[in-house]
């Protein structure tokens, strides 16, 4: 028994080319349907030189629609150059199903007749049911009639290569063989069976099918239909919907299209791509639910206008619609369909500011879309600006931008910061720009630079750069204007080798946290560009650099892994080698020396780690809060609230930074290698006083460890005085009445 792929034999690879073109653009055709005939023969001249028969269904498509909106006279004279092109490239078959269209649309001459069998002859009469299947057309050279080029059409449609159907059991198979002499044509079927049966019994009693009936392609152009699964799902559901003559249902669809063209686990996929793209197109009508859609193929393609409207119908929200309408302009391709898009969408705007239903952004995308386009509606812009990021009690909500459906709306609305807020906007936007979007905060930034205040910025650094991972873009954007002078008048602004740390913090974090994340990848090579590219910024604060923070540098580049950019850990490096080269001899001190290092408990790490939540999740957004009620209150100069606000949030800003960065410096006891020889972070000891004999126990550990009166921070003056002393050796530690000499009795791990 023959397999499906046997089907695909060389005998069919002709048909097959000529079906290849059926993946097209349809410019031409949304020339003709929507009637912008001046554009239509500019693009079909064009077309004239280099006529492409991949393109046939397009051009059958142009003829349909001027037939359709009686342009028969024009579709006649474009069709009459392109057939003349076809046949003139000797590619007849095209020029052939060309010419047969306008036949079958009426919208022929008596010439073009003559030229349709002249090509008919040409291309088939060597073949050995040419003078048959002309006879039975009833051609012949006395006369040609439309009827008989019609009935020839469909007869040579039971040759070779393509495909029939039988719908009293055989099913649709594929022709393979024409036996003029045996009277026979030789069937092979999609199950795989091989028949023979009389010519005018395959006439009489099958069905020549379309190329584009959803049987044929399962056939001959399954990788076709696969695509269309793919790339373009609603003309699927127009072949599908073809073969139930022109309605089908959820359920149909999947029967037909599972497992032959879709997998059962990719249906989901499509099916949710399947209905989005059924919404838009032309072709495609839906009825019944949502989750149970049924789809009926329209006569007639409505207009891009009209499409959008209709499209319309199936959102929910004035955002999505917004959206949908931003589509179909980017689709129109002349002023007078994308001023018909655009009256949709002042309607459906004025509508929804006259019901007040719909929700401040959204309300605000409409308006925001028509002014790009110049259209205005009652209520500007700005005012429902003003009502999306402002409270009922007076404070900036910077956050609800993102709320905006598209980036051009968002940074539309960026630019109308200072009509929507007003006099005080820098003052307020400042308040609150930690809280502002990555997809905006750059576009701030760059308005209050272009407002002449930007050394302004300034006022939120301490607020930002204790915290890289929280606001890596606009730490970077800060470091950016430090590099570039914009600080430079500021008394308070801090040095170089403080913004380089902050910004080789933030290279870490990014370093670390960059795989699967576009966004931090991108950011990472800005920053490094920053650091080392024709700013320089790394090169001025190495310039000046003191061993310490050279070796605080070193520190980070070397935490920062093998992830962290080579460029940046290079340029420290060097440094390290021309400056301070002791800096890279391995350190031999006892691990609690370590300046770079933090050690503690796991139970330590959670209760700093709890402490600094509360301060960065609960404490400082309330005072962020503060601040954002204290500016709504006006004049800053004379505003004790504004003062007191922001004297808490600097206490607040320098604990937590100076959590932060012990957190970061957090190494674990436990993982640490305390033998128990000698007195270290991890051990419990006692000593004796030798003055007086009083003996005295304690654990050394961490500074967050120390809950009771018998443990001391490792760091603490008591515990410097016995650390890495054994038993039975002596040492010093710190009373009230001076040095105390102590001697080690008893050394265990805690």
């Amino acid at each position: 028994m023959a397999s499906r792929s046997s089907l695909h034999s060389s005998a069919l690879l002709p048909l097959n080319r000529l079906l290849d073109g059926l993946t097209l653009t349809t410019d031409l055709v949304h020339l003709a349907r929507s009637l912008q005939l001046d554009s239509l023969e500019t693009a079909w001249e064009q077309a004239v030189k280099t006529p492409k028969p991949d393109a046939i269904q397009q051009y059958l498509g142009v003829v349909d629609c001027l037939c359709d909106q009686a342009q028969s006279g024009r579709a006649f004279a474009l069709a009459n150059m392109m057939i003349e092109a076809l046949a003139s490239a000797s590619t007849l078959i095209p020029a052939i199903d060309l010419a047969t269209r306008v036949v079958k649309r009426g919208a022929h001459n008596e010439a073009l007749a003559k030229r349709l069998l002249a090509l008919l002859e040409q291309q088939f009469s060597e073949e050995n049911w040419w003078d048959a299947m002309r006879q039975r057309a009833g051609i012949d050279g006395s006369s040609v009639n439309a009827q008989a080029l019609l009935e020839f059409d469909r007869l040579r449609r039971f040759t070779k290569g393509h495909v029939v159907y039988h719908a009293a059991g055989w099913g649709e198979g594929v022709v393979l063989e024409f036996q003029a002499e045996q009277g026979e044509l030789s069937v092979q079927f999609a199950s795989g069976r091989k028949e023979s049966f009389p010519i005018d019994t395959v006439i009489d009693r099958f069905k020549p099918l379309d190329p584009e009936d959803l049987r044929a392609m399962k056939l001959l152009r399954m990788a076709d239909l696969k695509t269309f699964a793919e790339k373009d799902p609603s003309r699927l559901i127009r072949i599908v919907a073809k073969l139930y003559r022109g309605t089908v249902s959820s359920q149909q669809l999947k029967n037909e299209l599972i497992p032959s063209v879709i997998e059962e686990k990719a249906w989901a996929g499509y099916w949710k791509r399947a209905k989005l793209a059924a919404t838009k197109d032309p072709w495609l009508k839906a009825e019944g639910t949502a989750t149970r859609p049924s789809f009926v193929l329209r006569d007639r393609p409505v207009g891009l206008a009209e499409e959008a409207a209709a499209a319309l119908k199936h959102e929910n929200s004035l955002g999505d619609r917004i959206a949908v309408l931003r589509d179909y302009l980017a689709r129109g391709q002349d002023d007078e369909v994308r001023a018909q898009i655009l009256d949709v969408a002042q309607k459906t705007v004025d509508e929804s500011l006259g019901h007040k239903k719909d929700n401040h952004a959204h309300i605000l995308d409409g308006i925001l879309f028509l002014e790009e386009h110049g259209r205005k509606c009652s209520t500007s812009a700005a005012v429902e600006l003003r009502a999306l990021l402002v409270g009922p009690d007076g404070a900036l909500h910077a956050a609800a931008l993102d709320r905006l459906a598209t980036q051009l709306s968002r940074e539309h609305a960026v630019k109308l910061l200072p009509e929507a807020i007003g006099e005080h906007w820098i003052d307020r936007t400042l308040s609150v720009l930690p809280d502002v979007p990555n997809s905006v905060v750059e576009n701030v930034v760059q308005s209050i630079v272009d407002a002449k205040c930007g050394e302004r910025l300034m006022d939120v650094w301490d607020r930002v750069a204790p915290y890289p991972r929280r606001f890596p873009l606009l730490t970077y954007l800060l470091g950016r204007a430090f590099s570039d002078g914009t600080f430079d008048k500021r008394d308070d602004k801090p040095d170089d080798v403080t913004v380089g740390r902050v910004l080789m913090h933030l290279a870490r974090v990014l370093s670390a946290e960059r795989k699967g994340n576009v966004f931090q990848g991108r950011l990472l090579s800005r920053l490094t560009s920053l650091l080392t590219g024709k700013r320089g910024f790394l090169h001025r604060s190495l310039a000046t650099i003191s061993k310490d923070d050279l070796g605080n540098y070193l520190g980070i580049s070397e935490r920062g892994g093998e992830d962290f950019p080579s460029e940046i850990s290079n340029l420290i490096l060097r440094a390290v080698a021309d400056k301070y080269p002791e800096l890279a001899a391995k350190n031999e001190k006892p691990f609690w020396e370590r300046e770079d290092a933090v050690f503690t408990t796991i139970a330590g790490l959670k209760r700093i780690k709890d402490d600094y939540r509360v301060l960065v999740e609960e404490k400082i957004p309330a005072n962020s809060t503060a601040i954002g009620a204290a500016a709504s209150l006006g004049d800053l100069s004379e505003n004790s609230e504004w003062e007191s606000a922001m004297e808490e949030q600097r206490n607040l800003t320098t604990r937590a930074t100076d959590m932060d960065q012990q957190i970061r410096m957090a190494k674990l006891i436990e993982d640490q290698a305390v033998t128990g020889d000698v007195v270290a972070p991890g051990t419990r000891v006692t000593f004796t006083e030798e003055a007086n004999g009083k003996q005295r126990t304690y654990a050394v550990l961490g500074p967050w460890d120390v809950i009771d009166d018998h443990t001391i921070n490792y760091r603490a003056p008591i515990a410097k005085g016995i650390l890495g002393l054994s038993v039975g050796e002596s040492g010093e530690v710190p009373s009230p009445a001076g040095p105390v000499t102590v001697r080690i009795d008893v050394i265990e791990r805690v």
